[in-house]
């Protein structure tokens, strides 16, 4: 087949020449394909929503993990128990950790850090450490 170009050329997406018939099927819409990217679009951004709601808050070991966290690293903690090595770290109830250290029982509680969130905030818990008065024996 020879194919001969007037002005204006038209090419194919391989670099070759384009006949009338390839011009013709490149130039009429497909349905199916158009409908099929919009379905992967449309997935993509349910993915991306979905993801980005998943950042939204720490699974619970990962959350608890970094109660504890803050509970053995608070400067408070150590001092209200004389500075004394901790020996347990025992949780009651939700949002309460009782913390031993040689003779003395601390509770700390953990306090939602309302002032720190900005409209629309997204991300881990943010707290604060509410530590009670050491007992000690």
């Amino acid at each position: 087949m020879m194919v001969i170009l007037s002005p204006p050329f038209r090419w194919n997406t391989s670099g070759m020449p384009a006949t009338e018939e390839t011009v013709a099927v490149m130039s009429t819409p497909n349905a199916p394909c158009v409908r099929r990217l919009i379905a992967a679009v449309g997935a993509i951004g349910t993915v991306l929503v979905i993801a980005g709601a998943a950042q939204a808050a720490l699974p619970p070991y990962y959350q608890r993990a970094r109660e504890i966290e803050a509970i053995v690293n608070s400067a408070d903690v150590a001092n209200k128990l004389g500075k004394a090595p901790i020996d347990q770290i025992e949780r009651p109830s939700d949002d309460l950790y009782r913390v031993r250290a040689g003779t003395c029982t601390l509770e700390v509680r953990i306090v939602d850090d309302t002032g720190s969130k900005e409209p629309g905030w997204a991300g881990p818990r943010r707290f604060k450490l509410d530590v009670g008065k050491p007992a000690c024996r």
